[in-house]
Formats: structure tokens, sequence, C-alpha cells
């Protein structure tokens, strides 16, 4: 049985508070953690898809290629702006009430895209959009770890890794497939459906109720909040796409994100004293939920990037289409769908150290294996190693969100979802530029002996793929100090 000790800062659901005999989850529950999978699949499907439609988008719009990469870097730091104020909504507000906002917001954004006739309110859209995924996204990971036993947390968690795994690798496939008879309008088209159904379920079935704290907003937190995060988010992304390209340099938004990141942590911290953060620091005075955080970052870094980048190798070096590329990714999704239904029960019997320190080894050696192949590699013996780290990725995430959400105290919960969300953000970008950059110096060295284009670039990759190796054994360090055994520390959270 989970603790039963309440916090009186929390606002766990009412039928929390019941001692339970057993660990089913109430119907209430079951239907809002339905309603947010299927919503955060929605989501994130909708963020892949745009990266796929991008030559598309500049060929009908007649747009330059460092104006387009607004619709995926704009994207990325809408979202790392909201995400950090998703502690406070999930607080301030019921449940159902922010699920509507944000399923709203995504609605509209949406219609917006669709109607677009040329970049400006193309992109409007896609931003409208950013603040509705950023404000769902969260929200599953704190329904589990509020909504579910911790004897059943893993198996119920995989579900969500599932829903925000399974979308990247299935997205080019579908970009792909719609692109090849439509244009690109309709990939915004095909998502509508999808999201209008998942608000008006939501918004009907969501009856999980919660005692909401009338805490204030921080206008200066939110202010450094935005600064901070999207000058970091916009110097990685940045590096990653192409530094000439670049608005601001790099180098000035990454000084300046982590100048004012840093003053919003103070800020944080004070303000945490008398329970009014924005974004409540204490998670991380929980041994658990730092490890799993770091473990996160590192193999997030790693993931992304390689994520990000074969598709490109594929169609540049080895002349995939993009509907070929996407075919060869699409088997990632499914084999971390049945990895990941496995892991969740092991995590209940077994706790997370092991299924992460299996996962962060089968991760580099996926990664160790890709660097050693060379161009004109066939293409099904890349697909090898690429499926063997995306089993190493399916050991880490569930045991990861369920042990770190899992550790904290349920007034926390929201705060630790924001900021595991926040690092995904931040993660994300520094991989995508750090494997970017990686590739494209490489890359120019065999340019320079001589080199065909398209096989420095593969060679480049090589060394990008060796980085990402490093990046997973550093995962498997962090990993010593998880816990053994799943559980829960429910203990109240002392302001201070």
């Amino acid at each position: 049985m989970r603790d039963t000790a309440i916090d009186p800062t929390s606002h766990r659901p009412d039928e929390m508070h019941k001692e339970g005999r057993d660990d089913k989850l109430t119907l209430e529950a079951t239907v809002t953690i339905a309603v947010l999978i299927i919503s955060t699949f929605t989501v994130i499907l909708n963020e892949m898809l745009m990266a796929v439609a991008l030559p598309r988008v500049m060929a009908d719009l007649a747009i330059t290629a460092s104006a387009a990469q607004w619709l995926t870097t704009g994207y990325m730091l809408t979202m790392a702006v909201v995400i950090p104020t998703t502690g406070y909504l999930t607080e301030r507000f019921q449940m159902r009430t922010v699920f509507t906002l944000a399923m709203t917001l995504f609605v509209a954004g949406t219609i917006v895209a669709i109607v677009a006739p040329g970049f400006p309110m193309l992109l409007a859209g896609r931003l409208i959009q950013a603040v509705g995924t950023a404000i769902v996204t969260p929200l599953a990971y704190t329904a589990v770890s509020s909504l579910v036993a911790a004897s059943r947390r893993g198996r119920v968690m995989a579900l969500v890794t599932v829903a925000t795994s399974l979308a990247p690798s299935v997205g080019p496939l579908i970009s792909g497939l719609i692109l090849s008879r439509n244009g690109w309008h309709w990939i915004f088209i095909a998502i509508l459906p999808l999201a209008i159904a998942s608000l008006i379920i939501g918004h009907r079935m969501i009856r999980v109720q919660s005692t909401p704290r009338k805490v204030a907003l921080d206008t200066l937190s939110v202010a450094l909040s935005a600064v901070g995060f999207a000058s970091l988010v916009y110097g990685l992304a940045s590096f990653g796409e192409g530094a000439d390209h670049a608005l601001v340099s790099p180098w000035m938004a990454l000084s300046t994100g982590v100048i004012v990141v840093a003053a919003f942590i103070a800020r944080q911290l004070q303000l945490q004293k008398s329970n009014r953060a924005q974004l409540d620091m204490r998670p991380f005075s929980m041994r658990t939920f730092s490890a799993a955080a770091l473990t996160m970052a590192c193999f997030v870094t790693a993931g992304y990037g390689t994520m990000t980048l074969m598709p490109v190798v594929l169609q540049t070096s080895y002349g995939l289409t993009a509907v070929q590329a996407g075919l060869f990714m699409a088997p990632g999704g499914f084999t971390i769908a049945i990895v990941s239904a496995i892991v969740g029960r092991w995590y209940d019997r077994i706790g997370p150290r092991q299924l992460v320190m299996a996962g962060a080894l089968f991760d580099a050696a996926g990664h160790w294996y890709l660097s050693t192949l060379a161009p004109g590699t066939p293409v099904w013996l890349l697909l090898v190693p690429y499926l063997v780290l995306i089993v190493g990725q399916a050991l880490m995430w569930t045991p990861l969100f369920a042990a770190s959400l899992g550790a904290l105290n349920q007034h926390l919960v929201p705060h630790g979802s924001a900021i595991l969300n926040t690092l995904l953000q931040l993660s994300g970008a520094a991989g995508i530029a750090i494997m970017f950059s990686i590739m494209g110096t490489a890359g120019a060295r065999y340019v320079a002996g001589g080199e065909a284009a398209s096989a420095a670039m593969a060679h480049g990759a090589q060394q990008a793929y060796l980085i990402g190796c490093g990046l997973a054994v550093a995962a498997f360090v962090a990993a010593l100090f998880l816990p053994n055994k799943a559980g829960a520390n429910r203990a109240p959270v002392a302001a201070h």
C-alpha cells in the first residue's frame, strides 16, 4: 500500500485521501488517465509531423530554410517558456479546467494552421499549438503519479511512455504518406479530428476532484522563466540548425539563458519558503528524483540527437525517400510499445535501478555499433543497432518517470513533472545541437580530404553516434544512485 501521509498543502483528489483496501483504479481515474494518454499522443504526433514537411512548406510558401526552421524552433521555444508554469496551473485549477484550456488552444492553433494562407499565420498557428502541447504533456505524468497506487504505477506509466515514444517513431512515416498524395495543410487536417475528440471527451468525462491552492502568480518568475528557458533553447537550436542563420549569436543566447535561469532558480528558492514558487525546486532535495533527472538528461540528449539525425543521414547519404526513412524509423515505435509494456510490470516488482542500468548499456551498445558502420553499409544492418538502442531507451523511460515522481510529496508532483518536461526540452535541443554540430564539423574534414558530401555526412554521423555512446555510459553511472525497489515517498515537505 502507498503511504497515506497527507501534506496540508497538497491538492490530492478526495478519493486518494481515503485508505483503500486494494490498488485498483477508480473509474474517474481510469477515464482521466486514458484521455490524457490519447491527448498526449495527439499533441506529440503533431509536433513530429512538421519536421518532414519543411521542404514542401519552403517550396509552397517560397521561404528560406532559416525562416522555415522557426516552425520547429518556435515550437520548442514556446514549450520551454510554458512548461515551467504548468506546476502553478495544476495546483491553482482543477485538472479538467487545465486540460480544457490546453486542448482548446491546441484545436484553435490547428485550425489557424489549416487556413493559413502564408508563413506568418502558419507560424502563429504552430505557436498556439505549442502552448496547448506544453500544458497537456506534463498532465499525464502528474495524473499517474497522483491517482495510481505505487504497486501499479509502473504498468500505468508504461502506457504514457508508449504515447510519448510511439508518436515520434510513427510521425515521419505518417507525414511522408500524407505528403506523398496531398499538401502540407493535410497534416493539420488529419490531426484536427483527434484533437477535437480529445477535447470533447476530456471536458465531459474528466471528473477527478481536487482542492486547488489559491497561489498568486509571480510575474517576475514568469518573466525570468520566459527569457531564461527561451534563450537556452534558442541558443542550442541555433547551433543544431546552423548558427549562420541565427538572428542572435548562439553563444550570446546561451550566456543570457544561463544567467537568467540562475536568477529564476534563486527566485524560486526564495518563494518556496512560503509555498509560493511557480516551479518548486524541492524535488531536487530527493536523491531519487535528482538521480533520475540526471540519468534522463544524459540519455535524452543522446536519444533526441540520434532520432533527429538518422532520418537526415538516411535520405542524404543512403538515398532513401522520406517515406522509406519513415518506414525505417517506424519499427522503433512498436519496439518501444512492446518493451514498455513488459518493463512496466518488471518495474513494479524489481524497481528502477536494474532496468535503467540495463537500458543504458543497451543504449551505449547501439550507439557504439552505429559509430562503426561506414558509408555504404546495407540499410538493414543500420536497423539492428538502431533497434538495440531503442530497446535501451524503452527500458529507461518508464522507470525514470515512475521513480522520480513517485518519490515526491503530492504537493510537489506537478512541479516535478514540469521540471522533468522542461529538462526534456532542454536536453532534446542540446542533443540535436551536439549531434548536428559534430556531424557537420567532422563531415567538413572529410569533404576537405576529397570525399563526396553524402559519404562525408555518413562519416560525420559516425562521430556523432560515438558521442551518443559516451552519453549513454554517463546515464549508466547516474543510474547507480537510483533505488533498488519501487516505492513512493509521500512524507510531507515542510515550507522552509
